[in-house]
């Protein structure tokens, strides 16, 4: 082989470790940073006219109505339903009651757990962080059946 044809190999196998070696520093970055979750156009609030009496008197109802079924609205997993229990681990571990198909969901993502009268979501630490109505949870929150949920891309609403 020519000297000039040695020299473009080198130079190629050269160019591709360096692209190797970036691409494998990136996955590491975004795996102990994470990645922010865009919100897509249909997750963005609405301004909504004044409701009537009858309307607020039913979201009432609706709100104090203990839930009984949680149901995938949105995600990889949309139409899924499951009943609720006293306890349900949420996330892509073997571990959790709901495994979420989701790359933008951690290995234990968030808790759903019964309280009294209704149902409690808390985040258990996730990278990308849990969502009710499009605001972080900072901590334990009630959860009913007026809420909508966002783990990763996935939504989720419960139904009573």
């Amino acid at each position: 082989m020519s000297e000039l044809l040695v020299f473009a190999l080198k130079f190629a196998f050269l160019a591709l470790l360096w692209v190797f070696i970036l691409f494998t520093g990136a996955v590491i970055r975004s795996d102990l940073f994470g990645r922010r979750v865009p919100a897509t156009k249909g997750e963005a609030p609405e301004k909504k006219p004044r409701a009537s009496a009858r309307t607020r008197r039913r979201v009432q109802e609706a709100s104090a109505a203990i839930p009984t079924t949680l149901r995938i609205t949105r995600g990889k997993q949309a139409g899924l339903t499951m009943a609720l229990g006293d306890q349900l681990k949420i996330g892509r571990s073997a571990d959790c009651q709901l495994i979420l198909d989701d790359d933008y969901v951690s290995t234990q993502h968030a808790r759903i757990y019964r309280s009294g009268t209704g149902y409690i979501v808390d985040d258990l630490g996730s990278t990308n962080g849990t969502y009710l109505n499009n605001e972080r949870l900072s901590g334990p929150t009630r959860f009913t059946p007026a809420d909508t949920l966002r783990i990763g891309r996935t939504l989720i609403t419960v139904e009573a």
